[in-house]
């Protein structure tokens, strides 16, 4: 600032300046933002040509190769049901909670329709994919005292399920999907898309319009 001859007094004895005598200007108009040897030096800085150094970073930036994104990339949440990893797209997870407060319902058709839970005041349907998908309890023991909760949602409800473990959002390409194998049980694999492979474990990506769909008719 000195080199354009700017007298930066806000930082001497303005408000960020530690000399004395203060500028008496500062009991009328309290900051130096409110005076207009400030605003007429920021207009000046603003205005002033651009340093050859910052032309030529500018220039370099502006040579490098476009690098393309990949604007194809899915995003899904993986968790744990049991034994099995599954993943479903995180546009319909709304949350990962506990659930301490369990409401069971009379004359339930089926066991997939658990009850009630209590989710921050509101009463949320608590479904159990672990039966819908026919998986059997865990032979690995949980990281977690308390079962997690994950609450989902479509266009029209919102459901709470238990998983075993919950692990992370990955993101990947739908090319990236392989067959699912056929040593899964056809009452889970019917729900599942296709096989990721992530951190050395086989996911099955859900099929979410399935997934819904069972919940809804088994409600």
């Amino acid at each position: 600032m000195n080199s354009m001859n700017i007298n930066d007094c806000w930082n001497t004895i303005g408000i960020w300046g530690d000399q004395s005598p203060r500028c008496e200007r500062l009991k009328d108009i309290i900051h130096c933002q409110n005076c207009e040897i400030y605003t007429q030096a920021g207009s000046k800085l603003l205005d002033r040509p651009a340093e050859k150094s910052y032309l030529e970073e500018w220039k370099d930036n502006l040579n490098q190769p476009r690098i393309e994104k990949n604007i194809h990339l899915k995003s899904a949440l993986v968790f744990r049901m049991g034994d099995e990893w599954f993943a479903l797209a995180s546009k319909f997870v709304k949350e990962i909670t506990h659930c301490d407060k369990h409401h069971s319902l009379p004359h339930r058709k089926s066991q997939v329709l658990r009850g009630l839970v209590n989710v921050h005041g509101e009463l949320l349907l608590n479904v159990s994919l672990g039966y819908l998908f026919k998986i059997e309890k865990s032979e690995i023991e949980s990281k977690y005292t308390n079962e997690r909760y994950i609450i989902i949602h479509d266009d029209n409800e919102l459901f709470a399920f238990p998983a075993t473990e919950v692990r992370e959002i990955i993101h990947y390409n739908m090319e990236d999907l392989q067959a699912t194998p056929s040593t899964i049980k056809k009452d889970t694999s019917c729900f599942i898309k296709g096989i990721i492979r992530h951190k050395d474990t086989d996911v099955g990506l859900l099929n979410s319009d399935l997934v819904f769909s069972a919940l809804h008719k088994n409600i």
